[in-house]
């Protein structure tokens, strides 16, 4: 039932519920996950396998598995990059808070 190009649903740890793809068979209880969780080995006890099979190579990168997401109707987070992340914290500098004395 688990194999590469599966979708699931995350079922435990701060992605739950969020959708995945199983990119690779890693041995009989791990599989690499992605999509709009983050990439990363997962007990195949957190995740629930749905019907739906992609069509995908083994250890396809992050951009062919969201692509693949969009074609089979599979809504599809936006991913932030640490990039993106740190120019955006480099925009907004914290203010300084006036001390009390």
């Amino acid at each position: 039932m688990i194999e590469i190009g599966r979708v699931c649903v995350k079922i435990a740890g701060r992605d739950a519920g969020e959708i995945a793809v199983v990119v690779d068979v890693l041995n009989d209880k791990y599989v690499l996950i992605d999509g709009n969780v983050r990439r990363r080995k997962c007990n195949i006890r957190h995740i629930e396998p749905t019907d739906k099979v992609l069509k995908i190579k083994k250890n396809a990168t992050t951009e062919e598995i969201l692509k693949a997401m969009k074609k089979a109707g599979i809504e599809v987070k936006k991913k932030i990059k640490k990039k993106e992340k740190e120019a955006k914290k480099q925009e907004k500098p914290k203010e300084k808070r006036e001390s009390k004395k």
